[in-house]
């Protein structure tokens, strides 16, 4: 609440600095058509003082219009995080739910004396669990976080996730920062991508692996097939399929900040596998 007090003072400011800019302005513009209707020329004889006070005026307006830009592209940040907080919660309401209603077909199934099946049921809904926490083996608690909630945004989109984590990553060189963002684009898009095909098999897969001296995260997204030709183009600044502006920039600065940890990242695309991003990240000392 304090943040949009002081954004709208900010706001009622610049309105006003506009406006005494803009009346300045006008006084002297009225000089000069009242100078050439008369037949006589005008000279820009104000006072110092009212000429120091205009230029300032322009000056902060130029400076504030800036400070606007920031603030909004901070403000569409927050609405973001706001957005993807919110579909966390409603697919942690939708799990709860479904295990509510996993309970209850394990309890009519013992009622009606099918214990096989109740048992391959549990076996069943234990695995999808066994998955989801399997993120938990990833030391980096940032990593973690990123995983966890783009785990439950896809699956609340209908995607099914299988994740596969071989390594704690407890001696990557890779700042956390770094790592996050690098994790957030990749799977970010192939939701993106998942959410808005009409496939009628969805599947997003994440695998963390380690060997020898370095790290290597696959990120795999069953739609769509990208044809060689746009293997490179992709990390083209710009490059987007998404629609509006202000997209274009997550595989580009994905490919920077691996390149600039002395990593690799390769993609690929095949018919019944889908597009593959792989990153190779090295590990400590090497």
């Amino acid at each position: 609440m304090k943040e949009m007090k002081i954004n709208k003072r900010v706001y009622i400011l610049i309105i006003i600095l506009i406006l005494l800019q803009s009346i300045a302005t006008t006084l002297i513009t009225n000089q000069v058509i009242v100078a050439s209707v008369n037949g006589s020329q005008f000279n820009y004889n104000y006072p110092r003082t009212l000429g120091l006070l205009i230029n300032g005026l322009g000056v902060s307006v130029v400076v504030w219009v800036f400070y606007i830009i920031k603030l909004l592209e901070n403000n569409q940040e927050i609405n973001r995080k706001l957005n993807d907080s919110t579909e966390v919660i409603e697919a942690l309401r939708g799990q709860k739910h479904d295990f509510h209603n996993h309970l209850n077909v394990i309890a009519g199934l013992i009622q009606l004396k099918k214990g096989d099946n109740a048992l391959g049921y549990i076996k069943k809904v234990s695995g999808n669990t066994t998955k989801m926490f399997s993120i938990s083996n990833v030391e980096n608690p940032e990593v973690a976080a990123i995983l966890y909630r783009k785990y439950a945004i896809a699956e609340n989109k209908g995607i099914s996730v299988e994740i596969d984590i071989r390594s704690d990553l407890e001696d990557i060189a890779v700042d956390s920062v770094d790592l996050c963002t690098i994790l957030f684009n990749l799977v970010d898009n192939a939701i993106y991508e998942l959410d808005n095909c009409r496939e009628a098999e969805k599947l997003l897969t994440v695998d963390i692996c380690e060997q020898n001296n370095e790290y290597t995260f696959t990120v795999v997204n069953s739609y769509p097939i990208l044809s060689p030709d746009l293997y490179e183009e992709i990390f083209r600044q710009g490059y987007t399929t998404k629609a509006g502006n202000g997209h274009g920039h997550g595989l580009s600065t994905v490919r920077k900040i691996v390149l600039h940890n002395r990593g690799r990242i390769n993609v690929e695309s095949f018919d019944g596998v889908g597009t593959i991003f792989t990153v190779f990240l090295p590990k400590k000392n090497f």
